[in-house]
């Protein structure tokens, strides 16, 4: 009798010990399942920072990509996403957990502003105060108008700038300033003067003090510090630890021998002998690298395949920017030292501030060239051609075409909204371009807004755009 006990007693046992296991293995020691700020600032740097600028660089004409269509080139451009919004719902996720530290708080604040001001840049009005709220049945938002959007910004990197302070804390998982709290108080200030530049068209014509703003953020340097070289570059530095950090572009076949640098550009640095186009693009096959000579560019306004056929006499990206071989390349920028200059020498040009509009100009191009580890008597020289200085021609224009090329593979969207903002430079159209040879100034609203939230999102585009959900349509922005 007791050896019919036995079989079930094993069961039992295997019933039992199995369970354990299988509850055992459901929490995976080596990955953490609880969100930290730690974590969490890291992840948001990761993805604000490490933005792939290719596309950008396609659209602004600083390179052109021809190996087949691409909405880049063509500008048949169609919609956009909401993907930002993820990012926000990390930075919601972040806020209850640094209840207690400042400078996180501060940050919370300037990601907010940065996740909301690249939509409203894209598409014109967005979901912004109603936003974020699905879990309080908010789950069709209102779309604010984007003059109150940049607005409410404004005020939250003010915010931003109150809390950031140096002994309010650590800052764990900054992986772009090492913790430093002073740096990233310079990054919301700068920022702070990209977004009031942005407003340029509205001054005067707005409830939004944009001169005002700009000259308290000047005016008050230890209030409101700002970046004072190229060390405090808001910038993602790459590695070898795992392929996963390193630069966008590298390996990629594609960029490597399909891309060249745009004719219009090459020829903007050939005229000015500017030496940063030996940083940016190879020589032609074959030809001498550091001759001027020996670059050109391909025209973007050609179809795909006449521009192929001219690529074989062109000047390549260049190789560190393909090279898996050397796969770190050069930080990613997201707001600069030299943006800032550029952006203070036109702010004094405007009439906005008094100071030395030349001062910063030319602080503005020597950090780019220092980036590019270009110093002494090269830039100096360079700063006096004519094409150059200040002093002949028009001043703005000069700072807006020094501020473009200091653009290159950098910064995002920001060459292409500042051309959009100013007209320079002209970019190349024609007959591969479609969209009637005209250049789009955003990007429609995503599909899944029309069949989740279709009231809002009608209100919205009938509210700003006469000819509809269009991409050549004009945003109160830039109006």
């Amino acid at each position: 009798m007791k050896k019919t006990y036995i079989p079930w007693l094993v069961c039992l046992f295997t019933m039992v010990t199995s369970c354990k296991k299988f509850d055992y293995y459901q929490d995976n020691p080596n990955k953490p399942t609880k969100a930290t700020p730690a974590l969490l600032m890291t992840y948001i740097c990761q993805n604000i920072f490490n933005n792939n600028p290719i596309s950008a660089a396609y659209a602004s004409r600083h390179l052109t990509y021809y190996e087949r269509p691409n909405e880049s080139i063509n500008y048949n451009w169609n919609r956009g996403n909401y993907d930002n919004y993820g990012g926000l719902r990390q930075v919601l996720k972040l806020e209850p957990l640094v209840t207690d530290n400042k400078n996180f708080q501060g940050l919370a604040h300037l990601f907010r502003v940065i996740y909301f001001a690249q939509m409203t840049e894209t598409f014109g009005d967005i979901p912004y105060t109603d936003a974020l709220r699905a879990e309080l049945d908010g789950r069709t938002p209102i779309y604010d108008k984007q003059e109150d959007i940049y607005d409410g910004l404004l005020q939250e990197l003010e915010q931003a700038n109150s809390l950031l302070d140096t002994g309010n804390g650590k800052i764990d998982g900054d992986i772009i300033y090492g913790g430093d709290a002073n740096k990233w108080k310079k990054l919301i200030n700068a920022y702070r003067l990209r977004l009031l530049i942005h407003l340029s068209k509205k001054e005067g014509q707005t409830k939004i003090a944009i001169k005002q703003q700009f000259q308290s953020i000047i005016s008050n340097p230890v209030k409101y510090p700002l970046m004072g070289n190229i060390g405090d570059n808001a910038q993602l530095v790459f590695n070898t630890s795992d392929p996963s950090n390193y630069y966008p572009t590298a390996g990629h076949l594609s960029v490597s021998t399909l891309v060249s640098l745009e004719q219009s550009f090459v020829e903007m640095l050939q005229k000015r002998e500017d030496p940063r186009l030996f940083s940016f693009g190879d020589a032609i096959a074959g030809k001498t690298a550091g001759v001027f000579s020996n670059y050109k560019g391909v025209d973007a306004g050609l179809s795909p395949a006449d521009q192929q056929a001219s690529a074989a006499q062109s000047s390549l990206i260049a190789r560190r920017f393909v090279d898996l071989r050397s796969p770190v390349n050069e930080p990613m920028i997201f707001l600069s030292y030299a943006e800032q200059e550029f952006l203070i020498a036109e702010a004094i040009q405007r009439g906005w501030i008094s100071g030395d509009m030349n001062d910063h100009y030319q602080k503005g191009i020597t950090a780019s060239m220092a980036f590019y580890k270009i110093t002494g008597t090269i830039v100096s020289d360079y700063l006096n051609k004519g094409l150059v200085k200040l002093e002949t021609g028009d001043p703005l224009t000069k700072i807006l075409t020094q501020k473009y090329i200091a653009f290159y593979m950098n910064s995002s969207w920001e060459p292409f909204f500042e051309q959009r903002r100013t007209g320079v430079p002209v970019l190349r159209v024609g007959p591969g371009t479609l969209n009637g040879g005209k250049i789009p100034k955003r990007w429609q609203y995503p599909l899944s807004e029309s069949q989740y939230n279709e009231s809002n999102l009608d209100a919205a585009v009938k509210r700003q755009f006469t000819e509809g959900d269009n991409v050549n349509a004009t945003m109160w922005l830039i109006k």
